[in-house]
């Protein structure tokens, strides 16, 4: 089973229990995961109150990491950033870096095109993690950060994931499921039966599912092979981006996905 709890900067975290965890491993992962998807180098107060341990044992946690060099520390001010070790981590995992590369222009060009903001998310076993992003062109801008990840059952890209990925990520779901907002489903077998529709129709919506006054549009990148990798979604406010999406803006969105897939 896991917990989820939010950081200081309002990302999700799993906190994962039972038997098969190792939990100083979590708490360390945990720690790399907020310096790393921190919008600026965070301190070991921060650290602690997001991770929700004593600072002492933060300390611990930090050392062992700038030991590998995972982390680094600031002499002057005293915060912590990654360290370059991650970065040669990241060079071995070619497959994110390449999709989001050949996915950047084209997000660019249905943004401007269509004043939506633009996700490009992979799957995990528990979230739609959020690769990339562009926020919207509207004086009021809605947008999610990339390194956010969004709920399986009550996004546009979890559905998506759920709909078109493996079987262990449905077989993973349990009741009740999460309630976002009021209008989330919670009902595991309405949720399948919508999973179902979404694989003939080929996109999913989440109107007001993740959070109120916000609808999203997500559709699926295949590879030449018609494996998931990933997938676009659109994200704007539910007046700009209505539950029932017009045919010309499917149209725009499959086209950018099938153009994704065809250059990986």
């Amino acid at each position: 089973m896991s917990q989820q709890r939010g950081d200081a900067l309002g990302h999700r975290i799993e906190v994962a229990e039972g038997g098969n965890v190792v939990r100083a491993a979590d708490v360390s992962l945990r720690i790399l995961q907020m310096i790393a998807f921190a919008e600026t180098p965070l301190g070991v107060t921060q650290i602690a109150q997001g991770v929700g341990i004593a600072k002492g044992a933060v300390h611990k946690h930090l050392r062992t990491l700038m030991d590998h060099g995972m982390v680094l520390q600031d002499p002057l001010t005293s915060l912590y950033h990654l360290g370059p070790k991650i970065w040669l981590m990241g060079q071995k995992a070619p497959q994110g870096q390449v999709l989001s590369e050949i996915a950047a222009p084209l997000m660019r060009s249905i943004r401007d095109e269509l004043s939506l903001a633009v996700v490009l998310s992979v799957p995990t076993p528990k979230s739609a993690f959020v690769l990339a992003t562009l926020p919207s062109n509207q004086p009021i801008n809605i947008g999610v950060r990339p390194g956010s990840e969004l709920l399986l059952h009550s996004s546009a890209q979890g559905k998506i994931f759920l709909a078109f990925g493996g079987p262990e990520l449905r077989d993973s779901l349990r009741e009740p499921l999460p309630r976002a907002t009021p209008k989330t489903q919670t009902q595991l077998p309405v949720l399948l039966a919508e999973l179902d529709e979404i694989r003939r129709l080929g996109y999913a919506t989440a109107p007001e599912e993740a959070m109120l006054g916000i609808n999203a549009l997500a559709a699926p990148i295949l590879d030449r092979h018609g494996k998931l990798v990933g997938s676009i979604g659109l994200i704007g406010s539910i007046q700009h981006l209505a539950a029932e999406p017009p045919p010309e803006l499917l149209n725009r969105l499959f086209a950018l996905t099938a153009t994704i897939g065809k250059r990986l």
